[in-house]
């Protein structure tokens, strides 16, 4: 038996609201038609998903797991639906970015202003989000273009080199590191270290490097880049990030470089098979030369 749309449909609903009267409700059909709809969607996939009571439907671990996929789909529906809208309500263009933080501020203060000036009707979203859930969005096709750290070959995805750059050591001019000319890896042992949080391309490598010596990072603090900056700043230990979000920060800080080195890619990636945009490619260009100033 092949699987149904309408199975599908009873399958989710009971799930989301825990009860086929409930589930019946949504979709304006009777509570057997429910249960029959949720039998043949078992036969069709040869799951017991249910366990069967006199309350109902107890939904087995086989059904949570299938779940969780079936939401991805309404979750692609529902976002097929919010663009439409968009364009229904929009004249113009529509551009939808993702950006990690240190990106996103080079488009706020330098890209984006002119851009809506001179493109009136353009209707924007920029999103600022870690490197995986750009990449996952951008996969998805949600967004028109990510900027992102991370490595040239990111699976599934074109992506545009703008800029390779080395991490840096950040600090208050007060802090003691600040009079050296160099601050090592041994250095985050002496000081408290102010690090990414791991899911970041920055802090796997870092990971990497203190494995590789040997040595280990006494009380860190994790938290995002921006904050590793503000923390420094406030001399609450020696923060290690990337050169773009300690060269445009706003906190007094002294920046030194990091060794062993730790090498930081900075990208822009795009949905497959989906050609680009003469926008998007503005963009692009101007966000590569903005990155190539500062360093």
């Amino acid at each position: 038996m092949k699987i149904n749309p309408r199975q599908v449909e009873a399958f989710h609903k009971v799930i989301l609201t825990g009860s086929i009267t409930a589930a019946a409700n949504m979709m304006n059909i009777t509570q057997p038609a429910v249960s029959r709809l949720i039998r043949d969607f078992e036969y069709a996939v040869d799951l017991k998903l249910f366990d069967r009571d006199g309350r109902g439907l107890i939904p087995r671990d086989d059904a949570i797991k299938l779940y969780r996929e079936v939401e991805r789909l309404y979750l692609g529906l529902e976002h097929i639906s919010h663009i439409a809208d968009e364009i229904r309500h929009s004249k113009g263009s529509v551009l939808r970015i993702g950006s990690v933080a240190a990106l996103s501020a080079l488009c706020v203060e330098h890209i984006l202003p002119p851009l809506i000036e001179s493109i009136g009707d353009i209707s924007l979203f920029l999103d600022i989000e870690s490197t995986t859930h750009i990449t996952d969005v951008v996969t998805s096709n949600q967004y028109d273009v990510g900027f992102i750290f991370g490595k040239p070959d990111v699976k599934g995805l074109e992506a545009e080199m703008l800029a390779r750059a080395k991490a840096v050591a950040v600090m208050s001019p007060r802090h003691p590191l600040a009079k050296q000319d160099v601050v090592t890896a041994m250095d985050l042992t002496r000081y408290r270290p102010i690090i990414p949080g791991r899911k970041t391309p920055l802090r796997e490598q870092l990971d990497q490097v203190m494995s590789r010596l040997d040595l280990y990072l006494n009380n860190p603090i994790e938290t995002s880049l921006n904050n590793c900056c503000v923390m420094a700043g406030n001399n609450l230990g020696v923060g290690v990030v990337d050169f773009i979000t300690a060269r445009s920060h706003k906190s007094d800080l002294v920046l030194k470089p990091f060794t062993p080195d730790i090498s930081i890619a900075y990208l822009a990636v795009f949905p497959p098979q989906i050609p680009k945009s003469r926008l998007v490619e503005h963009i692009t260009k101007e966000m590569k030369t903005l990155i190539e100033g500062y360093l």
